[in-house]
């Protein structure tokens, strides 16, 4: 095995953010990248868990790539629309990883990382069936992410949002493992309720 190249995270972005900056209204790379951001703080703070944190990484920036092409470009997104979407995304999504892993440059990680790169991308969104580690680590990441309310990013209306928030409670968040992710949720979780609240007084 090579050493890993200094401009993974350069070459990653140019071959994913493209598609991404199309895919729901922009929202995917803006998330995209807080979910590496979110990511690489959960690594650093749990390095007990012994993660390959370039599998993860690589998984991390190629997770929602599958959605790019689902929706029309300036289209609304609508909440059961992005959920009818997820098996399809997670498909496309290992797909389009395993076409790029082929190319040279990625000659440096072993046949078992590939395989594990593309497994967690086909998996991320299976909240039900998600257990291994490495699996709950990137739906931290992920979730805490869609926990953050960034004023580039668009937010779901308050209505989609009052049942995306009821199926993280019952569904996402009790697979949370790392006490940073649980902490950094808690303190998100307050900071969305607050900004839907001045929202709804503005209205």
């Amino acid at each position: 095995m090579n050493s890993q190249p200094n401009n993974l995270e350069e070459y990653l972005k140019e071959k994913i953010f493209p598609d991404l900056k199309q895919s729901r209204g922009g929202f995917d790379k803006i998330h995209t990248q807080e979910v590496v951001d979110w990511l690489k703080q959960i690594i650093d703070h749990n390095k007990d868990l012994k993660l390959d944190k370039t599998v993860m990484l690589i998984a991390a920036y190629a997770h929602d790539w599958g959605y790019s092409g689902l929706f029309r470009v300036g289209e609304m997104m609508d909440l059961e629309k992005i959920k009818s979407a997820k098996k399809m995304h997670m498909i496309i999504g290992a797909k389009k990883i395993t076409k790029l892993l082929e190319d040279n440059f990625f000659s440096f990680l072993t046949d078992k990382q590939k395989y594990r790169i593309i497994h967690l991308v086909f998996v991320h969104d299976k909240k039900f069936e998600i257990k291994n580690i490495d699996e709950l680590v990137l739906m931290e990441a992920d979730m805490l992410s869609f926990l953050q309310v960034n004023s580039k990013k668009p937010v779901l209306d308050a209505k989609s949002n009052k049942k995306a928030m009821e199926d993280f409670f019952a569904t996402r968040l009790p697979k949370f493992i790392t006490k940073f992710g649980k902490n950094e949720a808690k303190r998100l979780i307050q900071a969305r309720e607050d900004y839907f609240k001045q929202k709804r007084k503005n209205c």
